[in-house]
């Protein structure tokens, strides 16, 4: 299956409804509203090709991008490939699956963090602090670089820019739920931050708060 004939079948699938969403939270209009579960699907076709990965990604579909993302070998790309990759990203679920299911795995992400944590941009923020909660979630950081994280977490994040914002306050989360004898310090920071405190959460959705999101999940675990 080449490139052409996959964004042809995007557009036969795609959803309008899905589009707009899409776009909304910063997609292009080079977009097709395509449901992820069409997606998956078209992956289990295709297999992995990072080939045809690369082909899909400059493409700038969003859901050739999505597909990418499912059938690329992180580590055949180069880290300029990585970082000009990520600089053109703007569409939120694209930087976190891109990031959080691709990017962390590879060789370099920790280059990357310590750059894109620190960087003036958005997208770039939310993509460098996505890292830091892949490597939270492995669940063996040390008391020092948990602390270093959690300080500049109760320094940044009120005044953070909203990408950056919403993965700052997953980290801190992430802290919380994976690190018993962090999870009291979590919450209460995140009780005096307030950030996401008067969110307003879809039925049958766990709020961002980190008071509430820590607490759904530790105790989801514990049952």
């Amino acid at each position: 299956m080449t490139a052409n004939e996959i964004l042809t079948i995007l557009s036969e699938i795609g959803n309008d409804k899905r589009k707009q969403m899409c776009i909304k939270n910063g997609a292009s209009e080079n977009t097709y509203g395509v449901l992820l579960g069409e997606l998956r699907k078209l992956v289990k076709q295709i297999g992995k090709n990072h080939e045809l990965a690369v082909e899909l990604w400059l493409t700038g579909n969003t859901e050739a991008r999505w597909l990418a993302c499912m059938i690329m070998d992180v580590q055949k790309l180069s880290l300029k490939e990585v970082r000009e990759m990520t600089e053109e990203l703007t569409y939120t679920d694209l930087i976190d699956k891109f990031i959080g299911e691709v990017i962390c795995y590879h060789k370099d992400a920790e280059i990357l963090e310590r750059e894109w944590t620190v960087s003036d941009k958005d997208n770039l923020g939310r993509a460098g602090w996505n890292l830091v909660v892949y490597r939270v979630s492995e669940g063996k950081e040390s008391e020092e670089a948990l602390n270093k994280i959690l300080t500049t977490v109760e320094a940044e994040l009120q005044t953070a820019s909203p990408g950056k914002q919403w993965a700052m306050n997953h980290a801190m989360c992430e802290i919380g739920i994976c690190y018993p004898d962090y999870t009291e310090r979590c919450m209460s920071m995140g009780e005096r931050l307030g950030v996401y405190r008067d969110l307003k959460v879809p039925k049958g959705c766990t709020s961002a708060f980190a008071p509430n999101w820590i607490t759904a999940v530790v105790n989801k675990k514990r049952k």
